[in-house]
């Protein structure tokens, strides 16, 4: 018999960040195990779903910018269903469907698992609907279908969701929920399906990586103590198909000798550390929330490099703060020009409603904090370019993404993170998922260039 027709096409924008991503692959998949068709192509689908993000200002307006982009295509006739899901609807969901008539449905984060059902009901006439559960979001496991999007070498794997942190600034408790971790052994098992595929890199995510386990029961290890990170880091270092494992977004007061230990002296688990400090200044600290300050920020880094030989460290700092004065700011200049960090990430305050920090007093001007975000970006971009120089003439292996032609291919050394750490132009004969090894010959602004070995 002739397989059934395809229900509809359906075409996904996934916006924001990996986690995001990750979210996107599991509607995917959820969408083509029930009988939809996957269009590349918004021109070719039906079905359009916009994945959005909601964590800063920024990210809403690029989400609602999207949004009425396609809800264009849907008013000329060229779509039947416009759906929105992830962030943006788990916030704003009633205001957005009084907003935005030209959506069919909205689909928080704790209803992903229902796209295929909601995306039935939308198709078969049933009213609009807000599908959003507040103070929870779905976290997906091994056994829910996945379709990877983009290169089959690399892939990212979710080890928890939701934060229990209280950082003032921070809308994710409020849009993502409570932490909840995966099981060891989903994880494991996942890690496994991935490296049967034919990933090779394995990049972990989390809102907090370092809390992963604290709500898990005991029984899961012959020892029956808590699950640590380290303890699953030790477990997927023995997956074997894997060639590197990246741990992203560590908790600065998180980070032990154990942990330290392990990105160490382990095979596939890189010596690469994403800790986000936010500020060096003893008053922002305390007023962000962040547990931490300056001196103990400090003794982190040392102890980093002491304990990681070859470490990559990469950071985000936030200006603009509440009551962030030049002072301040100068103490953040003063931190940057000296810890020295690889790799780092600028972002400006976004002023959250459902935030502590909304309620303070002393906000800074918008033009200020632009200035104080590019001096800042200037004084890391001549401490990257110098640590750049330094690699020329070191062989490293490289991962090849993609061929860019006439020779040339566009790869990652493995303290280049996809898709936020820079590439490799590499000159040599290679095809996509080779682990190769090059020598790097020269710097092309924030990236880097080499040639085959």
């Amino acid at each position: 018999m002739p397989a059934s027709s395809p229900k509809a096409a359906v075409h996904f924008l996934s916006l924001g960040c990996p986690k995001n991503l990750l979210d996107t692959e599991v509607m995917l998949g959820s969408l083509a195990v029930h009988g939809y068709a996957i269009a590349e192509r918004l021109e070719d689908a039906d079905v359009a779903v916009v994945n959005t993000c909601s964590f800063i200002e920024s990210a809403r307006e690029e989400s609602i910018q999207a949004v009425l982009e396609v809800a264009e295509q849907k008013g000329e006739g060229r779509l039947r269903v416009l759906i929105v899901t992830g962030c943006l609807p788990q916030r704003f969901g009633a205001e957005l469907a009084r907003e935005l008539p030209e959506v069919d449905a909205f689909v928080g984060t704790s209803s992903f698992q229902e796209i295929a059902r909601i995306l039935d009901d939308t198709l078969a006439g049933h009213s609009r609907g807000v599908y959003v559960e507040a103070g929870r979001t779905h976290l997906y496991d091994d056994r829910s279908p996945r379709m990877l999007v983009g290169q089959g070498h690399t892939a990212y794997l979710k080890i928890a969701e939701g934060c229990d942190r209280s950082c003032s600034f921070c809308a994710i408790p409020a849009i993502r929920g409570r932490f909840q971790s995966r099981t060891l052994r989903s994880v494991i098992t996942e890690a496994e399906q991935l490296a049967s595929i034919g990933v090779r890199e394995l990049n972990l995510v989390a809102q907090d990586s370092t809390a992963w386990g604290k709500d898990l029961p005991t029984g899961e290890t012959a020892t029956r103590e808590r699950l640590r990170l380290e303890t699953m880091l030790r477990a997927l270092d023995e997956v074997d198909g894997l060639d590197w494992i990246r741990l992203l977004y560590v908790y600065p007061t998180a980070l032990n000798d154990e942990l330290i230990e392990v990105l160490a002296s382990s095979k596939r688990v890189l010596p690469y550390v994403d800790v986000p400090l936010q500020h060096a200044s003893d008053r922002i600290l305390a007023m962000m929330k962040r547990g931490s300050t300056e001196a103990r920020q400090r003794r982190l880094v040392e102890r980093l490099r002491e304990g990681i030989p070859g470490v990559t460290l990469r950071t985000t700092y936030m200006v603009g703060f509440p009551g962030e004065d030049e002072e301040d700011f100068a103490r953040l200049c003063d931190f940057v020009r000296e810890t020295r960090f690889d790799r780092v990430g600028v972002f400006r305050y976004s002023d959250e409603e459902d935030t502590a920090a909304y309620q303070l007093p002393g906000k800074v001007p918008r033009a200020v904090a632009r200035e104080r975000y590019h001096r800042l970006l200037e004084i890391q971009r001549e401490i990257m370019l110098e640590k750049l120089e330094s690699k020329v003439g070191e062989v490293s292996p490289v991962l090849v993404d993609a061929v860019i032609g006439g020779g040339l291919a566009q790869a990652r050394l493995p303290s280049q993170a996809p898709e936020i750490d820079g590439v490799v132009c590499l000159k040599g004969d290679v095809q996509p998922g080779d682990l190769v090894d090059a020598r790097i010959t020269g710097v092309r602004e924030f990236d880097l260039e080499a040639k085959l070995v």
